[in-house]
């Protein structure tokens, strides 16, 4: 072999300046990620996000969303959010969630969403931590309700009615239970009653002090409740005004369970991002705000006014008002890739001085 032929080098690495690669990265597995959490306060990481956005120490771009029907004509998708916490004094944090679902999971005994979260380093940009990002995603959502529910003056609720009895429903309930001392109901319906059935025997099983039903219509879920969580797959709105109770609150999580018309008669409207929310007309929010039927606070236009945003709520800039009586509150948490690198970012730190995760080189 001669010597250039010792000495030749792929075209693809040829060019390379010998400078050092992706380096080290930490994998946190959900079992990993889960004991990290036990350690931590999901809820007050996610407060204190909502401050930090109010206050204007984010960087909140845009989403990336791409869907597909697949094998089964079932919906299919993958969204990308990127977001930055420049701390007021503190280490700042940047990261992105790659959340990635389809309607057709659960019926192969998998959860409808799934992903991965990415940590990256503030001065290298490097990604620093990969983690599994659905445990995560459902803590985040869940935590960010919960600030909204608190926040907006309905902490008091006794009667809780879940639409939806998934990974989400599911959070939600037990978080709530645990947050809210005087929730002693609730009622339970989901197009799959199985799925209603084997979250109410969780509730049972994990929550005995809870009373739990589950409903046969949502209509009949919502009777009492005067903290509603909606949280299924439905791709239209069918929940209308008159099955609200007055004076409760609705946590729309899903995409389309309200009516227009339960959106716009809210006594009480308020979301976690007034610019994401209207970016994005696959919510029913954001297209009534492209229409001009909903306008953000203080706006001159002839909409209906958002009352505030979560984290105004919960930095005291707003102060909660209970609905007009007659009326009630909705909470439309559209979901922040901030809040999700707020949660990443203390969790790769937990791991780091607990000795978990496995460092790859890349």
């Amino acid at each position: 072999m001669s010597t250039e032929e010792l000495t030749r080098v792929p075209w693809f690495t040829a060019g390379l300046r010998g400078l050092s690669g992706a380096g080290s990265v930490l994998l946190i597995s959900r079992d990993e990620a889960a004991r990290c959490l036990e350690l931590l306060d999901p809820v007050a990481i996610v407060r204190e996000a909502l401050v930090e956005h109010h206050a204007g120490r984010t960087v909140l771009p845009a989403e990336a969303y791409l869907r597909w029907d697949n094998d089964q004509g079932a919906y299919t998708r993958s969204i990308a959010m990127p977001g930055g916490i420049v701390r007021d004094g503190g280490p700042a944090a940047y990261g992105m969630k790659i959340i990635n679902a389809s309607v057709s999971n659960p019926a192969a005994g998998l959860e409808r969403a799934g992903g991965v979260g990415l940590c990256f380093d503030p001065r290298t940009a490097r990604i620093s931590a990969i983690i599994e990002i659905g445990l995560i995603s459902s803590v985040r959502t869940a935590a960010v309700s919960l600030v909204g529910v608190q926040s907006a003056g309905h902490a008091d609720a006794t009667c809780l009615a879940v639409l939806g009895c998934g990974t989400q429903g599911g959070t939600h309930l037990f978080l709530f239970a645990d947050r809210l001392p005087g929730l002693r109901r609730v009622a339970l319906h989901d197009a799959d009653p199985a799925a209603a059935a084997a979250l109410a025997e969780r509730v049972r099983l994990h929550r005995p002090g809870i009373e739990v039903a589950v409903l046969p219509d949502a209509r009949a879920a919502l009777r009492d409740a005067d903290l509603v969580l909606t949280a299924t797959t439905a791709d239209d709105g069918y929940l209308p005004p008159d099955w609200i109770r007055p004076g409760a609150a609705v946590v729309n999580v899903s995409l389309a369970d309200l009516t227009a018309e339960a959106l716009l008669q809210a006594g009480r409207l308020y979301v976690d991002d007034v610019e994401l929310v209207e970016q994005n007309p696959r919510r029913p929010l954001g297209r009534l705000m492209q229409q001009g039927l909903v306008t953000a606070p203080g706006s001159a236009g002839g909409g209906r006014l958002i009352d505030a945003t979560i984290g105004a709520l919960a930095a005291g800039a707003v102060l909660a008002a209970p609905p007009p009586s007659g009326s009630y509150t909705v909470l439309n948490p559209f979901g922040m890739g901030v809040l999700d690198v707020a949660l990443l970012d203390a969790i790769r730190r937990a791991a780091t001085g607990l000795g978990l995760g496995t460092e790859v080189t890349l």
